[in-house]
Parts: structure tokens; C-alpha cells; sequence
């Protein structure tokens, strides 16, 4: 499941060719949260061979829902974080275009010119309904203006790029939520292009909030698998439950840093969402390993722990 939803959230990187090193560090670090949630799953998995009890079976499964429910969150935020990332790549690429033509000239005549072509490139791209991220308006708006340095220019400019932003997000699904998009269609006014982008960015906090939540809770009902998976424990096997159920609950309130609307802005904005939870597994991995190597369990079972048998 987490190999489809990462191949979707790929396949807008390859449309759009961007493949920055922030881009690959997105991907590489998807693949690799993947790679030790399997890791950490399958080497708890109680051992077939073991007659288990019925109640163990119930249970097993009922502990299930809630850990596939955070690993479907968790994997649909990685792959939306993924899509973020490439979006406010381009994103980069359009204001820095947008900028050199604002700051070439102060003829509306020439920035009106420079924008079009600017327009039609990133519309193209983003195979935008022109029925609703039309810029025309704006650009004989722009050409009205006696010059670039009016209030006048300057918002039609602004309208321009922001038009054109909602065009890309729109082709990478980052949009309003649909009760939203609702209001604005029953308004029937004309909807302010900053309004909408303002509208498709909130969305983004949410995926923030569970996506770190949901990567925390996967942790913490693993270290409850953990406990499950193995009746007689030594001293390893509860320190690697207690780091699970620490670094669980550190990941899960990092979604509180969204109260804070600047360190929010400035996390959200970088490289380092994925890498950081991608770290925090990494840690667990390795730490497991080393706890295994230095406090071993008496090998019984063929090595898996033994559950208490039953009928």
C-alpha cells in the first residue's frame, strides 16, 4: 500500500522533471521510513509454529485496526508531503520568473508581455481549466496602469502570480477543502484567486497534524505488538518497547508546533518533515539491533520468543 501511494506521489515529479536534491531526499526517505516499518513489524511477528491460545488471536487482530488505520494515515501523508514538496519546488521556479519580469522593467506594457509568456508556460504545465485561471483580466488591468510603480500595477502583478500558483497546486490535487469550494461556487461571485490559495494552503495543516500524529501512534502500537509478540522478555526487549513508545509520543507532538504559526510556517515550507520521521525509525532500527547484540534473549522457539500455548 505505502509502495503504490509513494509511486502516485512520484509520478508528478517525473511530469514535471524535478528532481532536486530535495526532491530525491523526499524520496529516499519514503522508501526508507517504509523499509524499517517493515523491519520493525515482521521481526515481532509471533512464530507460526506456535499453538496460541484463541483469545491471543482476538486480540491480535482487534490491536490490528487501529495500527492499519496509522499506517494508511501515515502513508497518505507521506505521499501528500512528497507532492508539497515538488509543489513549492515549482513554486520557486514560477515566483523567481514572475520577480525577473516585475524587476525588468517599470512599462506595464513590458511586464504585461513578459507575464503572458510567463502565463502561457505555467498554464500548459499545469493543463489549467482557463475558464477558471484566466489572467487575462489582470493583464489589461496591468496595461491601464500609467506605470509598474502604481498601487494598480502591483496588485494586478500580484493577482497574476497567485492566478498562476493556483493553476499549479490544482495540478498537484492541493486544493480547498470541498466545503469551501462549495461556499465559493454558491457565492457566484468571482472568487479572489488569493482567497483560494489561502484556502488550498490550510488544507496542508491538517496533513501536517496527522501525518506526524499518525506516524507516532504507528510506533506506539508497534511497542504494544512488541509486548504481544514475546511472553518471556529480558531486559533488551523493554528497553526497545520503552524507546518505540518515547520516540512514538516525541513524533506525535511535533503536530503541536502547528500552535505556533511561524515555526509551523518554516517547518512546513522545508525539506525536513519526511527526513526527520525517517530518522526517529532509523533510530529504533538501530538501537533494537544494538540491544539485541548486547542483551540477548535465550534463543527458544526457533529463535522467535515463546507465547503461551493454549487452546
Amino acid at each position: 500500500e505505502g509502495i503504490i501511494v509513494l509511486t502516485k506521489a512520484m509520478s508528478y515529479v517525473t511530469k514535471g522533471e524535478n528532481f532536486s536534491a530535495p526532491i530525491i531526499g523526499q524520496i529516499i526517505s519514503a522508501t526508507l521510513i517504509i523499509y524499517f516499518l517493515y523491519m520493525l513489524y515482521f521481526d515481532r511477528v509471533p512464530n507460526p509454529h506456535i499453538r496460541l491460545p484463541s483469545w491471543f488471536h482476538n486480540f491480535w487482530a482487534l490491536v490490528h485496526f487501529p495500527f492499519h488505520l496509522a499506517l494508511v494515515l501515515f502513508m497518505e501523508g507521506t505521499s501528500r508531503l512528497i507532492t508539497w514538496r515538488n509543489a513549492l519546488e515549482m513554486f520557486d521556479v514560477i515566483y523567481e520568473g514572475w520577480n525577473d519580469i516585475w524587476l525588468a522593467s517599470n512599462d506595464t506594457t513590458v511586464l504585461a508581455d513578459g507575464f503572458s509568456q510567463l502565463g502561457d508556460i505555467v498554464l500548459q504545465f499545469s493543463e489549467a481549466d482557463l475558464s477558471k485561471f484566466n489572467i487575462t483580466g489582470y493583464l489589461t488591468d496591468l496595461t491601464n496602469e500609467a506605470d509598474g510603480a502604481t498601487e494598480g500595477a502591483a496588485v494586478a502583478a500580484v493577482e497574476i502570480l497567485v492566478t498562476l500558483v493556483n493553476a499549479l497546486f490544482k495540478f498537484f490535487k492541493i486544493e480547498a477543502a470541498k466545503k469551501e469550494v462549495k461556499k465559493e461556487a454558491a457565492s457566484g461571485l468571482k472568487v479572489d484567486p488569493v482567497t483560494s490559495l489561502q484556502n488550498a494552503i490550510e488544507v496542508y495543516d491538517l496533513v501536517f497534524v496527522y501525518f506526524f500524529v499518525a506516524a507516532g501512534l504507528t510506533l506506539v502500537i508497534m511497542a504494544l505488538l512488541m509486548v504481544l509478540s514475546k511472553r518471556k522478555k529480558v531486559l533488551g526487549d523493554w528497553l526497545g518497547v520503552a524507546l518505540r513508545l518515547a520516540l512514538g509520543v516525541g513524533i506525535s507532538l511535533v503536530a503541536i508546533v502547528k500552535t505556533n504559526f511561524n515555526a509551523k510556517d518554516n517547518f512546513i515550507s522545508s525539506a525536513w518533515m519526511l527526513p526527520c520521521v525517517m530518522l526517529g525509525l532509523l533510530v529504533v532500527v538501530v538501537a533494537e539491533g544494538v540491544l539485541g547484540w548486547v542483551l540477548p534473549a535465550p534463543r527458544q522457539d526457533g529463535g522467535h520468543g515463546e507465547v503461551e500455548r493454549g487452546g
